[in-house]
Parts: C-alpha cells; sequence; structure tokens
C-alpha cells in the first residue's frame, strides 16, 4: 500500500529464542520488521520509515549478523543504517552514516570486532566498497573499477563475490581484496 513496493529482505534469527522474524524494506523508505511465533502466527513488531537522502527514499539492501544481532539497512541514497535487534523483534538504532557519493547497491557485515561485526557497503556506479567499523567510522574504502550488481560476503570462507555488471560474476578473497576468478556470464547484450 502506501509503504511502496518491498524492495529488500532479511531474515532475522536468534540463538536466545525460537521465534524467528523478517525484515523488509520498501521503495518508500519503511523498514518493517514481522516476528513469526511457535504457533506459525505473523505478527508486525515495527514499522518506521527511515531516513534517507534527498534524491532517494528507497531501501536497497539488508544484512544481518545472527552473532551480534545487528542489522544493516542502506539506502540508495547515500546512507547506512546499523541497528541491535532485541528479542521483541524490535530494531534499536546504534548509527547512521552518511557517505557522500556513494549510491549502496549492497550491504554485508565482514569481520568481527570486539564491539560488533564490520559493515561492507558497496557502491553501484562508483564501484567503491567502504568498509565502516562499529562505531560508523570508514576504516578502509576499496575503488573496484567495476559497476556493482549485487554482492555477498562469507567472512568464515575469507570470501566475497561482486556481480560485475560488465564482466561476470567476480571471486575475491575478503582480507586481501585479491580477485580470484571471474566467472563469464555469456550475454549478447551489455547486463
Amino acid at each position: 500500500g502506501d509503504r511502496g513496493a518491498t524492495t529488500a529482505l532479511a531474515w532475522i534469527t536468534r540463538t536466545d529464542d525460537s521465534d524467528d522474524g523478517l525484515a523488509f524494506g520498501t521503495e518508500n523508505g519503511y523498514l518493517c520488521v514481522w516476528k513469526k511465533s511457535l504457533n506459525e502466527e505473523w505478527t508486525e513488531t515495527f514499522c518506521q520509515c527511515l531516513t534517507g537522502g534527498e534524491d532517494s527514499q528507497e531501501i536497497v539492501g539488508m544484512a544481518y549478523d545472527i552473532g551480534s544481532t545487528q542489522l544493516a539497512v542502506i539506502h540508495r541514497s547515500q546512507a547506512v543504517h546499523r541497528f541491535i535487534m532485541n528479542s521483541s523483534m524490535h530494531p534499536s538504532p546504534l548509527i547512521s552514516k552518511s557517505i557522500l557519493k556513494h549510491w549502496p547497491q549492497a550491504v554485508g557485515f565482514g569481520q568481527t570486532s570486539a564491539r560488533g561485526p564490520e559493515i561492507w557497503t558497496f557502491g553501484r556506479e562508483d564501484g567503491v566498497i567502504y568498509v565502516l567499523n562499529e562505531n560508523g567510522t570508514i576504516i578502509q574504502n576499496w575503488p573496484t573499477a567495476t559497476v556493482i550488481g549485487h554482492a555477498v560476503i562469507n567472512a568464515k570462507e575469507d570470501a566475497m563475490i561482486l556481480d560485475d555488471v560488465a564482466q561476470g560474476i567476480a571471486l575475491y578473497r575478503l582480507s586481501t581484496s585479491e580477485r580470484v576468478r571471474t566467472f563469464p556470464v555469456p550475454s549478447s547484450q551489455r547486463r
């Protein structure tokens, strides 16, 4: 309805709770969370319009870290948000960060420090990956020289996969940012 089309999803599970949750973001900037009880009933526990940027409110990506119970949410318009999910599946904001001239396409959690995991945000048009620590401080930026269609991180396997829209799927070593292999995607036109 008035919240707009769903544009991002993340499953929420907690090691201290048997209930599951589903977070979703919309094109109008709403972050909503539903909780599933043991008897399979879903209840909305949270729905609020997040502050985006002046260009767009659309939420384009989410990631959840089960170890820290943190949720990362990105807007198309240069905004990165970090929440902690409580046992009622209600997100409490930890930090929001704007990164000028960075239009995130994907988000993931990287290595975990003493106070929480790093957030990796992947820019589409600029092709820059920013790594933010638990305070929202940019601790690394890495220009990839690609247009990023999507990205996923597996910190345990030291792997990152980027959808390089010009060349195909690119596998990187997370710890060194070394491109290990490109898996070309056959196409008769530019993706």
